[in-house]
């Protein structure tokens, strides 16, 4: 059996363990060395059997970052621009976030990185929790507006 057998077999394999989006598949294959005409048939294939879909990846990173890793909007956006996912399947994923899951996920970062900062002299507690939620991806505007409603 040659290597060229052995790729779709090895390429679906890849795609059934966790959904990928076309950029990694493109990545995984260009690693093995496969041609570029050969790239494109089996990203098509992958497609046409449901091994691949960038609007399906795009769904569960956005649920999963902001569940698990607790990622804000801007954070979850660019890195799915960074994977070449369309401006649109983007906005249609950002979708699934509903705004009071996303605002609790924001308060309890916010909750949890105040118990976490020891007061000294000095120090600007507001600002450090403004930073480390922002980081994560938060939007400036909601970060103020959370931080007033618990009176930090």
């Amino acid at each position: 059996m040659s290597q060229d057998d052995l790729t779709l077999p090895r390429i679906q394999r890849y795609c059934a363990y966790q959904e990928r989006c076309t950029r990694e598949v493109e990545q995984k294959l260009k690693e093995w060395k496969v041609p570029g005409p050969k790239i494109t048939s089996l990203i098509k294939q992958l497609r046409e059997e449901g091994f691949m879909n960038d609007e399906r990846f795009a769904r569960i990173f956005v649920r999963s970052k902001l569940r698990i890793n607790k990622w804000g909007r801007q954070k979850i956006v660019y890195e799915l621009k960074g994977r070449q996912i369309p401006e649109q399947l983007i906005r249609t994923a950002l979708e699934e976030i509903p705004e009071e899951e996303y605002h609790t996920v924001l308060r309890e970062l916010i909750l949890k990185k105040h118990q976490e900062i020891k007061v000294r002299k000095n120090l600007n507690i507001r600002e450090k929790i403004i930073n480390f939620v922002v980081g994560k991806g938060f939007e400036f505007d909601l970060v103020f507006e959370i931080l007033k409603e618990l009176k930090i």
